[in-house]
């Protein structure tokens, strides 16, 4: 769910532009069409139909899916999509299209079976040169920039055009907030960055709600982590005390050296050391490893 508003709002701002640069499509107009009513549970709202024109006049569908990471069920999915999608409009001139924003060795553009053979457009965004997006710069795909070849060290920079850029204030909100939770594909420090430097921006936008539940899963796994630590370390110091009974400086400067420890798979092994070591100068060689 969190996914498919973050591609919503993006597609809502980009479409012409990922039909011109990613597509190749020489498109002149485009418009996003209202959703299907949902009345299979394989229709997701990261399904975007699209009215494209051309310059002689000429309209077609385009159909994008977004994907984060490649489903082997990608395929059905889009052409359920592309025959509902017909059905509706009343035009057979339809070009589908997935783009997959994270690399995969089984993705494939061809569904094939005994009954169907379907073909579609596979963009590997990831496989697309950042430099060009950010050097014309194409403002409205800067967004995608964290997430395209060599687009982690462009990511700042396309931060920075969004921001400067004459788009309304509440456009670069929804912009910023998408290039921030992409980033979050591919780093994480990459996303607290970005939130860092444009929080007061981007609580403008809808979407950045996406992010407040991400920093809130976070914080509450580090401090899941960090009490299991604590738990651990507590552990290994009463077995030392009950078991080698060693002397109150030793203790204290043992003590120092297990609580600075946060890794707990090396605390469990340290509470068996202190469990089976002989004495403390064994448990000390342990702890030294």
């Amino acid at each position: 769910m969190e996914y498919d508003i973050t591609a919503k709002v993006l597609i809502e701002k980009s479409h012409r532009e990922i039909l011109q640069h990613f597509l190749g499509l020489p498109v002149v107009e485009s418009t996003l069409l209202k959703s299907l009513p949902q009345q299979t549970a394989t229709l997701r709202s990261s399904d975007f139909p699209l009215l494209a024109t051309d310059e002689r006049g000429q309209r077609r569908l385009v159909l994008l899916e977004v994907q984060s990471d490649w489903e082997w069920e990608v395929p059905f999915r889009l052409l359920e999509y592309r025959c509902r999608h017909i059905l509706h409009e009343r035009l057979t001139d339809a070009l589908s299209c997935v783009l997959l924003l994270r690399p995969s060795r089984v993705a494939t553009d061809l569904l094939e079976d005994a009954e169907v053979r379907y073909r579609y457009r596979l963009v590997r965004v990831y496989e697309l040169d950042a430099a060009p997006v950010v050097q014309t710069p194409i403002v409205n795909l800067l967004p995608f920039v964290p997430v395209m070849r060599g687009g982690i060290e462009l990511t700042e920079t396309a931060e920075r055009l969004v921001y400067e850029s004459p788009l309304p204030r509440s456009d670069k909100a929804d912009m910023l907030t998408g290039m921030a939770f992409l980033a979050g594909l591919v780093s994480k420090d990459l996303t607290s960055h970005l939130v860092l430097r444009r929080r007061d921006l981007m609580i403008q936008s809808a979407a950045y709600e996406i992010i407040k539940e991400i920093e809130r899963k976070e914080g509450w796994q580090e401090g899941r982590v960090e009490g299991e630590a604590k738990g651990l370390a507590e552990a290994v110091l009463d077995a030392l005390v009950i078991r080698l009974n060693p002397t109150i400086a030793s203790y204290r400067q043992l003590e120092k050296r297990v609580l600075a420890l946060t890794e707990p798979e090396r605390l469990r092994g340290l509470h068996r050391a202190a469990i089976l070591a002989n004495d403390v100068a064994e448990f000390e060689r342990a702890l030294a490893e």
